[in-house]
């Protein structure tokens, strides 16, 4: 390799070298400093009546867990929690949990039919799901509606934890971000890649500033306590009736609508597992990641770079330079990227309890992400995108 073909691939790596370390120290400040981690604790909250709000399709290994975690919230000096499912037409078994909890559970949970037929016009299958049990849940009076999805487990005090964040900073919109169960190969592998990409292109530092007119829209669906005005006044679900990321949707109907929300880590409060093999995280992600992107094409240009150029290069020069194929300078500095990634990755796979065998598949990871990243604009683009045989509008 020549002196110039030399000093381009350093001037390459050097930026993300920078990156990395940047993060990884970023990353060793003090759990307790980060303003957006909610822990476990019994915080005064203003005594609020809230009613849980679960849309449910062949959720039958989780529905009941799910239940059970929500009529167990711990909210003093206010009317006991209510639920509200709304069984979208489920084959499963989902609708024989839920009458056989329905019976141990008296009025305090609802269970809807949903009828899993033919969706309206314009609407997507969540969204519509979210209307109905919402309409239902405003029947019963509510300051709150928390919506969860139904593989969510939460705390005993995640609401109580979380409604108190709520209240303090006069939040319309809490959402929450909790741990994530990954038990076979292809989860600890590529969820990740892919929360990794998402938290940096929306940094909670930026989503969180309420002072920031430019503050993107973030939101995530397994955890989303609204006020229940402010639900209400943009029109509930019906305002994002046609968005596949109705979670991030919503978020942004708030920051047109100027009103106020927040996005917080509650690893300690809330898990979920999404996915459990590679079909379900192909299904789920290329469903999900170029309307995350809002369908545009230079974005997802943009995040295809990111992967290729910041994640990826640095694993590609190093075994070469190793094996005397690339100069000493850009090996050296590939080595410093890819040991401050690998070190950053060992770092939050300790904090959330993750197998940290599984830190060298960083790259492989990232490798797939950029599959499924045009995977996701390719199906969404032909309309041949689906979630549990239902076909995403395009």
């Amino acid at each position: 390799m020549g002196a110039v073909a030399s000093a381009a691939l350093v001037a390459l790596l050097a930026p993300v070298a920078l990156l990395w370390l940047h993060l990884l120290r970023r990353s060793l400040r003090p759990v307790g400093d980060l303003p957006w981690l909610l822990r476990p604790g019994a915080p005064d909250v203003a005594p609020a009546r809230v009613v849980a709000v679960v849309p449910a399709r062949d959720e039958v290994d989780d529905i009941a867990g799910c239940v059970r975690a929500l009529l167990a919230q711990e909210l003093p000096g206010a009317a006991p929690v209510e639920v509200v499912v709304l069984d979208d037409g489920s084959t499963d078994g989902t609708a024989e949990v839920l009458e056989g909890l329905r019976a141990g559970a008296g009025a305090r949970l609802t269970v809807l039919s949903g009828g899993g037929g033919p969706l309206p016009d314009g609407w997507m299958g969540k969204p519509w799901a979210c209307e109905r049990a919402g309409r239902e849940a405003l029947r019963r009076d509510p300051d709150w509606l928390l919506f969860v999805d139904a593989d969510v487990r939460i705390h005993p005090q995640a609401l109580r934890v979380a409604l108190h964040h709520a209240q303090g900073r006069q939040l319309d919109l809490l959402s929450g971000y909790g741990a994530l169960l990954m038990v076979s190969f292809w989860e600890k592998v590529v969820q990740p890649a892919v929360v990794t990409l998402l938290l940096l292109g929306r940094p909670l530092s930026v989503v969180n500033d309420l002072e920031r007119a430019d503050r993107p829209p973030m939101a995530n669906g397994q955890f989303m306590l609204f006020r229940r005005a402010a639900w209400e006044g943009v029109g509930g679900h019906g305002a994002v009736r046609g968005d596949v990321l109705d979670d991030v949707g919503m978020a942004r109907v708030f920051l047109r609508a100027q009103l106020r929300s927040g996005v917080v880590l509650m690893p300690e409060l809330f898990q979920t597992r999404m996915y459990t093999t590679f079909a379900e995280i192909w299904e789920g992600w290329t469903k999900n990641l170029f309307p995350g992107l809002e369908r545009r094409w230079d974005r997802l240009a943009g995040a295809l770079a990111f992967v290729l150029w910041a994640t990826l290069l640095p694993w590609f020069v190093l075994p070469l330079g190793l094996a005397g194929g690339v100069p000493v300078i850009p090996t050296l500095t590939a080595a410093v990227a890819v040991g401050a990634s690998l070190a950053l990755r060992l770092r939050t796979d300790r904090l959330s309890g993750q197998d940290l065998r599984y830190a060298v598949s960083w790259p492989l990871g990232f490798l797939v992400l950029a599959a499924l990243l045009v995977g996701s604009a390719l199906r969404t683009t032909r309309g041949t995108a689906t979630w549990k045989g239902r076909r995403v509008l395009p």
